[in-house]
């Protein structure tokens, strides 16, 4: 037991107060992406199996990719740093842009700063939080905003799942819904093609070459940017819209990349139907009713549901990062843009259906 294993000095006293000898084991990895950096150095520091400490480290740190990813000849934002929130300020040519932590996760204190308002709303909220810089500043990427989800093998990339997001992320600050539908590789082979490219080389760039990857892009104008990239499965229901449109187990995948196995991916194999997830989300406040499981399955569509909060607990502010919400649901369609409109009517539904108190 430590109190944060995501600290690799945390980590060490705990094998030893238990008289753990990390050399007896095998690799030293991790999913969870607060600790994929830790377990980079406690494999090297012990001579064991895993991750290289610059990937890891290029797997988190949103300067240290968009540079790499920028060096390979790939379209990303512009950035800089700044030590401090107080060193925030709009020159010249800097409007619009995004601040957010280095290595930050679920958009949390990630902000879209366009004017003099908008940036003193960022430096609030970021002095508020208590949290030490440096922070990423860089420039607003215009178009919409998908995600791809896939395994990579001996630097080959063996499986890519692309979905396109309901809204850019970064709207959780205005009320958006988070959330994604599923996009066919046969209907759109031309975007897989471009997809395929960029993703082959930015994880060449980011030295990522054994197993699972969750990467962010821009498309604007029929052109795809780099955004970010994480050497982890997607979170929301990414594992479980994946297996049903594709067929592939992101978690066995990651294991058998760790442990050295062939992959079990099946060439060719896809649903043509879509799917897609969507965090459904209320207004805060203690919960006096709202719809069960059951009530979710009923509705058109539904395919899984997972719940989050019950009638008692407290909805917490979803704008404040990606994973919070009352409930999430995987859903299925005939077509993307349906699918889309349902997943949006589902969501106006239950928001209309949980009653609160204040």
């Amino acid at each position: 037991m430590v109190s944060d294993p995501a600290r690799v000095d945390d980590v060490v006293s705990g094998l030893l107060r238990e008289s753990v000898d990390a050399r007896e084991f095998d690799i030293v990895c991790s999913e969870y992406e607060t600790c994929i950096v830790p377990a980079a150095v406690l494999a090297e520091a012990f001579g064991l199996a895993g991750i290289p400490i610059t990937t890891a480290v290029a797997l988190r740190d949103k300067m240290v990719q968009k540079n790499l990813v920028r060096s390979a000849g790939i379209p990303v934002a512009e950035c800089r740093t700044v030590v401090s929130a107080t060193d925030l300020a709009i020159a010249d040519g800097d409007s619009p842009f995004v601040v957010k932590p280095l290595a930050g996760s679920c958009s949390q204190l990630t902000y879209s700063v366009r004017d003099g308002e908008s940036l003193e709303r960022a430096k609030s909220a970021i002095a508020s939080s208590g949290q030490h810089g440096p922070w990423l500043v860089e420039e607003f990427m215009a178009g919409d905003e998908l995600h791809f989800d896939g395994v990579v093998r001996h630097g080959e990339v063996r499986f890519l799942g692309i979905s396109r997001y309901l809204q850019n992320v970064i709207d959780i600050r205005n009320g958006g819904l988070v959330g994604s539908v599923t996009v066919d590789p046969t209907t759109s082979a031309s975007l897989y093609e471009q997809a395929l490219e960029l993703t082959t080389g930015s994880l060449e760039a980011l030295g990522h070459t054994d197993g699972v990857f969750h990467l962010e892009v821009f498309e604007h104008e029929g052109r795809l940017a780099f955004s970010e990239c994480a050497g982890r499965i997607g979170g929301g229901m990414v594992y479980e819209t994946t297996q049903a449109k594709f067929g592939v187990d992101l978690y066995d995948e990651w294991a058998r990349a760790v442990l050295g196995l062939p992959s079990a991916i099946s060439a060719g194999r896809s649903d043509t139907s879509p799917y897609g997830w969507v965090q459904l989300i209320a207004h805060p406040g203690r919960v006096t009713s709202m719809p069960d499981s059951d009530d979710l399955r009923a509705y058109r569509g539904v395919v899984a549901v997972q719940g989050n909060l019950r009638v008692g607990d407290t909805v917490p502010d979803v704008s404040a990062a990606s994973h919070l919400r009352a409930a999430r649901v995987v859903m299925r369609g005939e077509d993307e843009n349906g699918l889309a409109d349902d997943m949006r009517g589902l969501a106006a539904w239950f928001s209309d259906q949980v009653k609160v108190a204040s």
